[in-house]
């Protein structure tokens, strides 16, 4: 496996725990301390699955004795005992890299402040552009913050092997959960920064020029998602299409080459997507799938979750492994990568 000689030593409770298991995806020997974390089932698999549980104090010597021989070690915004400070672990292994993933900046000054993923979710932003324009906003399932703070975790984990590499010497760094949500909201601070401008929920529209366009469709047998844009091959493929099933209608009369979408009044593109949304009904996904790709119509299936799980792609891969989650045996994601042979 890509990382099978590293050791990790993973001192998380909660936040940050998904950074050691990302690590143990790569093949890492990554060794948890403590009792599994109390979570729901299923998210404690995902966080858990691929490493080696030790229960052990945090106290007792012989963690100390792990971390002088590990490559690794992920720390939580949790107090340590002083045997495990960052300057005496450095001077007894010199080779470790230390990150600690934290809510905020260790430093700054909401160091201190509580934070949960739903409070870290709203104040990146993100909320405020998830959900419809006239509803409440939303934040993504799962905790979507946590898992963005682990996956920053894991990568300042293997930038510092990478430069050990060259000097042979570890790193301490630190992950601000906070910072990685606010990354993963990449468009809106941007606007913010350039425009002076603060997003809002669009909903089902893709905001372009003077007006939106829909995104999301409703299709015999799930979802795709589609737009109308300025690109007119995509536009005449699709219009093509609709006409042999005799459900072009005004499209049909639409030239392409002497318009621009993004400048249409909403109320014609309305006019328009409600004789597209007829003709993607009568089709299921796999057919808008193959039609796309053959004619250049730029649709892309929403797989479910069903769909996940029977994609013959991913099990060709191997993705899936079995794992035990509260008595069942459900499929969760293996390695994300595998070693090939020349």
């Amino acid at each position: 496996m890509m990382l099978g000689h590293i050791r990790v030593i993973d001192l998380t409770t909660d936040l940050g725990g998904y950074a050691g298991a990302l690590l143990a995806r790569l093949g890492a020997d990554v060794a948890h301390i403590g009792k599994a974390l109390e979570r729901d089932p299923g998210e404690a698999e995902m966080v858990l699955h691929g490493k080696r549980m030790l229960d052990m104090a945090l106290d007792d010597p012989a963690l100390v004795a792990l971390i002088a021989e590990a490559d690794i070690l992920f720390r939580g915004p949790e107090p340590l005992p002083a045997a495990l400070t960052p300057e005496t672990l450095a001077a007894l292994n010199p080779r470790l890299i230390d990150i600690a993933i934290l809510p905020f900046d260790a430093d700054g000054a909401n160091a201190d402040r509580p934070a949960t993923d739903l409070t870290l979710m709203a104040r990146s932003g993100l909320m405020t552009i998830i959900g419809d324009p006239d509803r409440p906003p939303l934040t993504l399932p799962g905790r979507q913050a946590w898992a963005l703070a682990g996956i920053q975790g894991a990568i300042a984990a293997l930038v510092a092997l990478n430069a050990r590499a060259a000097d042979g010497l570890g790193q301490q760094a630190s992950v601000s959960a906070y910072r990685s949500t606010v990354l993963a909201n990449y468009r809106e601070p941007l606007m913010w920064d350039w425009a002076g401008r603060v997003g809002n929920r669009t909903g089902n529209l893709l905001v372009r020029g003077k007006s939106g366009v829909r995104q999301v469709w409703e299709c015999a047998d799930g979802y795709v998602t589609w737009s109308f844009v300025d690109n007119q091959p995509m536009m005449r493929a699709v219009v093509a299409r609709m006409a042999r099933d005799g459900m072009a209608g005004a499209l049909a009369d639409v030239d392409w080459d002497a318009i621009l979408v993004a400048d249409m009044p909403r109320e014609t593109l309305i006019v328009w997507e409600d004789l597209v949304a007829l003709w993607f009904a009568t089709r299921t996904k796999a057919q808008l799938t193959e039609l796309s790709n053959r004619h250049g119509m730029g649709l892309s299936a929403i797989s479910s979750v069903e769909d996940v799980l029977a994609s013959e792609h991913l099990a060709a891969r191997g993705l899936w492994q079995d794992a035990e989650v509260a008595g069942k045996t459900v499929h969760v994601p293996g390695p994300m990568f595998r070693e090939t042979t020349a």
